[in-house]
């Protein structure tokens, strides 16, 4: 399954954005810092956030739950929810939300379903084992993991084997190895080389790996070493867009890879050779976009590219044939959408509302149509609309 973080979601922003977000997230977060920090530690006295311990030799099973995450930008916290494979409606767990930490920016759950990893501006990353029954979350050994910049996205491989952030304010990208307890290491020569302020990152077919430089206009390739998890550019890297890119999509084929932009607002597509990884711009590539947009996800079948526009879910068919996109128009969310992640097995797309602290949910019909489930929207917790929680990036994982 591919994140975006995430996600950028996935969650990423575009650059005229950039400074007031980090700077209102900054802010706020510094509010809560000793209360975070007091809630961790006496967390960590109460073995874990009620499950999981990391201290033991024998880690629990995976959750058969499908999972959605979202983390807390304001109050640094972590709403955790399962969705009912059936309807798609999500049900936040007991005692949600979750203490994390503070400056969250993106977050992803491993493929197994063991780990979830945020990304945090403050230069780290989080790591918490999920307790397969109450779906806790406890801290790994040796969390946090120090990036040594502003992680913005975070992505972990298909395989579940490496962690990988783009770290915006020092152009860079780190990668991971997961460890059996969900600890991180850094990988030999990481941090690699970026372009200008990565904001997004994503790995293709487990082999592939693009980070969306939003300051260079341009996105850099990678080859991994699925063993090392070492990262080597590839033949042309960075590929040049002509817009600002802030989030990316690889569709389910792992063929082609599109980018959100800003300034203009549009999105660049490209073929991705098989062989080298390079990118090559697809004919009519750029795509016109009717509004600012990030945060693009790609239904299972291929059929329809989807973006958040801040208050709908901006629509785009994609061409069986040439991969080229046309704008079809909104679905309306009946509230706001700044970032979107997908359970593409079942059908089912997940806008983050952070005004309401909600989540509105579609179904995904025949053509890739969107239609908001019975129940939407769904609030994150009892009682989170009247709360301050600046919730800023969301995960699923099947």
């Amino acid at each position: 399954m591919h994140h975006a973080k995430l996600t950028n979601c996935d969650e990423t922003h575009d650059l005229s954005g950039a400074d007031d977000w980090r700077k209102r997230i900054a802010q706020s977060a510094r509010s809560t810092v000793g209360r975070i920090l007091c809630a961790t530690i006496l967390c960590g006295v109460a073995c874990g956030c009620g499950g999981g311990g990391s201290g033991g030799n024998t880690l629990p099973p995976p959750t058969s739950a499908t999972l959605l995450a979202v983390t807390n930008a304001t109050t640094g916290t972590i709403d955790m929810l399962t969705i009912d494979t059936t309807t798609g409606a999500p049900t936040p767990i007991a005692g949600n939300p979750l203490p994390d930490g503070p400056m969250p920016a993106a977050i992803s759950i491993d493929p197994q379903k063991r780990f979830l990893y945020v990304a945090s501006t403050l230069g780290e990353v989080r790591g918490y084992i999920i307790d397969p029954s109450t779906l806790n979350l406890s801290a790994v050994a040796g969390s946090p993991f120090s990036t040594g910049a502003q992680s913005v996205a975070i992505a972990i491989d298909p395989s579940g084997q490496f962690v990988l952030t783009a770290n915006g304010s020092a152009n860079t990208v780190s990668v991971f190895e997961i460890g059996s307890n969900g600890a991180l290491t850094e990988v030999t020569g990481s941090p690699f080389a970026a372009g200008t302020a990565p904001s997004a990152i994503i790995v293709a077919a487990g082999q592939y790996v693009y980070a969306a430089n939003t300051a260079g206009r341009s996105v850099s390739a990678y080859s991994m070493d699925t063993t090392s998890g070492a990262l080597t550019p590839v033949p042309g890297s960075p590929f040049p867009t002509p817009g600002l890119p802030n989030g990316l999509v690889v569709d389910p084929a792992g063929k082609h890879v599109y980018t959100t932009e800003s300034q203009p607002d549009e999105l660049s597509g490209f073929s991705i050779n098989a062989t080298t990884g390079a990118l090559t711009v697809i004919p009519g590539s750029p795509f016109a976009a009717s509004y600012a947009i990030r945060s693009p996800v790609m239904d299972a079948a291929g059929q329809r590219l989807h973006t958040a526009n801040g208050t709908d879910v901006d629509c785009f068919l994609v061409n069986g044939s040439s991969a080229a996109l046309t704008e079809i128009g909104l679905s309306p969310t009946n509230g706001r959408a700044v970032a979107l992640a997908l359970d593409g097995p079942d059908k089912f797309l997940y806008a983050l509302d952070n005004v309401d602290n909600q989540v509105e949910v579609f179904s995904i019909g025949g053509g890739g149509a969107l239609t908001l489930i019975a129940g939407s929207p769904f609030a994150l917790f009892p009682g989170a609309s009247s709360q301050d929680l600046g919730p800023n990036a969301i995960s699923v994982q099947h």
